[in-house]
């Protein structure tokens, strides 16, 4: 499992990462800093969006998945917390004129709203997600020219 800190906010940075990476000691996990949105363009990228950084966005890959090109692949389950959309909910009704607002979220946001998730829910999402990634059956890689 990886864990990647993207620094987003005025208070992130490599001190911030490592703070927050400390709290959980998982030899399974491996942590790093993306400062730069390398990784964060990347996934932005792979689900398609121009214009974002992908940030508190989760992937979820099932065993056996590679990276071997010079596009992530794309994964099993994703989802996202992204500010963005919660900043526009508060705002979202005048501006929409109604309280059923999410049919205009793309328009502000290339996060896609079936996706948001938070607290509790994020939780849960991501646990049936793994839980779900892991039961598959790891496939070999295909082998060129076999």
């Amino acid at each position: 499992m990886a864990w990647i800190f993207i620094d987003m906010m005025p208070t992130d940075n490599l001190t911030s990462a490592a703070e927050s990476a400390a709290r959980i000691a998982d030899p399974r996990l491996a942590t790093f800093h993306d400062p730069n949105h390398v990784l964060g363009r990347a996934m932005a990228r792979r689900l398609g969006w121009k214009g974002h950084v992908a940030w508190d966005t989760y992937f979820v890959y099932c065993p056996g998945a590679l990276w071997t090109g010079a596009e992530m692949p794309p994964p099993d389950a994703w989802f996202h917390q992204l500010k963005d959309r919660e900043m526009w909910e508060q705002t979202a009704e005048v501006e929409v004129g109604t309280a059923e607002w999410t049919h205009a979220l793309a328009d502000r946001s290339e996060a896609d709203p079936a996706q948001f998730r938070t607290g509790d829910d994020l939780r849960v999402s991501l646990e049936t997600a793994l839980r779900d990634a892991a039961a598959r059956p790891v496939l070999a890689p295909a082998v060129a020219g076999g």
